[in-house]
């Protein structure tokens, strides 16, 4: 029996249980296999569907039962103004951390000229390739500690015709080459090891080194905030996405360890996100 665009979207009701987003599931993932816009699917929705698409979008829409992230699914995932190939070698990329992109973005707004800049943690590029692309001239430095992260954002620096940026495998800091830098931003995993959350969603899906990190969740924050200070040059920035409950922490370990203008912002979503800090010191 032949199944409409239509009759195959009706399936969404089954991803209910395990998605916030059930219909906007189904949509991408039945895209995904028609190789049609999500446009197409609503303009033809009486459109008939190949019993072979019909067969591969069930078992695409069971894996997402089954709770895996739709991402990993169709292998791509929107961010910014552009789309990403990411596979189970990296963290899906969050809708909130844009927020961390705009604030880079606007400190060096007023700036002229060469900018350098690092992106600790890359996973699949996503920061370092908008940042990038907001001006050709800087040159974006990006760290990872999986060179199968690497592979991947390597992949979509190329995809999306990317050129000025260098990515180098390493912990945070040490990836970097002996250089200063006018702005050091980092999305770092603040999850502490056995949070029940992990259990939930798409998580436990999602590459554990990404997400679980040692000294309740502090571990690679405090790395960073520890040794950006030496890569800083005089009064440039360090930005650091951060878990809900951890803002005032980091605001006083940063003003603890010499860091000035130490700031605090919320994401789209009302929850403290994101902590900013100048480092005055060097040259």
């Amino acid at each position: 029996m032949s199944v409409t665009v239509q009759q195959a979207l009706h399936a969404a009701e089954s991803l209910k249980p395990v998605s916030e987003s059930a219909l906007l599931d189904t949509e991408l993932i039945l895209s995904h296999v028609l190789d049609k816009s999500r446009g197409y699917l609503r303009a033809y929705s009486e459109e008939k569907i190949s019993e072979t698409a019909y067969s591969e979008f069930k078992t695409l829409l069971d894996r997402r039962r089954q709770g895996e992230p739709v991402a990993y699914i169709i292998g791509k995932k929107a961010f910014w103004d552009f789309e990403l190939s990411v596979n189970e070698s990296v963290l899906v990329p969050r809708p909130e951390t844009e927020f961390l992109v705009e604030l880079c973005l606007a400190k060096l707004k007023n700036d002229s000229g060469s900018k350098r800049i690092a992106d600790l943690g890359t996973g699949s590029g996503a920061i370092a390739i908008a940042i990038a692309l907001a001006n050709s001239d800087w040159q974006v430095h990006a760290t990872d500690i999986s060179e199968d992260a690497l592979a991947v954002a390597r992949d979509n620096a190329q995809s999306l015709d990317v050129n000025n940026i260098v990515f180098h495998q390493g912990s945070w800091c040490d990836g970097l080459p002996a250089e200063k830098f006018d702005l050091i931003l980092a999305n770092p995993p603040y999850v502490a090891f056995g949070d029940k959350h992990l259990e939930e969603g798409d998580l436990p899906f999602e590459p554990s080194v990404a997400l679980a990190v040692e000294e309740s969740g502090f571990g690679a924050l405090n790395s960073i905030m520890n040794k950006a200070s030496e890569y800083l040059k005089k009064d440039s920035w360090l930005l650091m996405e951060h878990g809900y409950n951890q803002q005032a922490q980091l605001i006083k370990n940063l003003n603890e360890l010499g860091y000035e203008k130490v700031a605090g912002y919320k994401d789209f979503a009302g929850i403290d996100r994101i902590v900013e800090a100048k480092w005055p010191k060097g040259l």
